[in-house]
C-alpha cells in the first residue's frame, strides 16, 4: 500500500510540474457588457497543504485577460476575484481586486484547509468560474 501511495504521489508531482509553466485556460471566454472578451487562466488547478516540496505547489495564480473587439489587450479594467462564502476565512486571495496591466489582472490563492473551492472572476457583467482542489500532502508511514 505504501508503494502504491508513493507511486501515486510521484505521478501527480510529475503531472503538476509539467503544467506549472503555463497557466491553463479554465473556461470558455466570456463577453462583457462593454464588448470585452474575458478569459480566465489558472497556474495550478491542484494545490497542496502540508510539507512543501517540488511538484507540490502551496498556492496558485489566477490570471484574467481582457481584450477589446479588435483582440487588443486592454489596460485599466477592474477585475474582482472572490470565493464562495463558505470559504471566506479559509482562503486568501491577494489581491481581491485589481485593474488590468498589459491586459492582465492576477491574484494569488493561498489555502488554509483542504477541499474544492470555487473561485469567481468578474469583469463588468462577465463572470468566469473555476474550481481549485486543495489536497493534503502527508509523509508515508514507514513503520510497518
Amino acid at each position: 500500500m505504501i508503494q502504491f501511495a508513493a507511486c501515486t504521489i510521484l505521478c501527480l508531482a510529475l503531472l503538476c510540474n509539467g503544467m506549472a509553466c503555463t497557466p491553463q485556460p479554465v473556461a470558455p471566454p466570456a463577453l462583457s457588457e462593454h464588448g470585452y472578451t474575458v478569459s480566465l487562466y489558472v497556474s495550478e488547478p491542484l494545490i497542496w497543504l502540508g510539507l512543501p516540496g517540488p511538484g507540490f505547489p502551496q498556492e496558485t495564480v489566477l490570471v484574467v485577460r481582457v481584450r477589446d473587439a479588435q483582440g487588443q489587450l486592454v489596460d485599466g479594467i477592474p477585475v474582482m476575484f472572490q470565493v464562495e462564502p463558505s470559504w471566506t476565512y479559509d482562503i486568501s486571495l491577494t489581491p481581491e481586486q485589481e485593474r488590468t496591466r498589459n491586459g492582465e489582472a492576477r491574484t494569488v490563492l493561498s489555502p488554509r484547509t483542504t477541499g474544492v473551492v470555487r473561485v469567481e472572476a468578474r469583469v463588468d457583467n462577465a463572470v468566469l468560474h473555476t474550481a481549485i482542489t486543495i489536497s493534503h500532502r502527508s509523509i508515508p508511514d514507514n513503520s510497518s
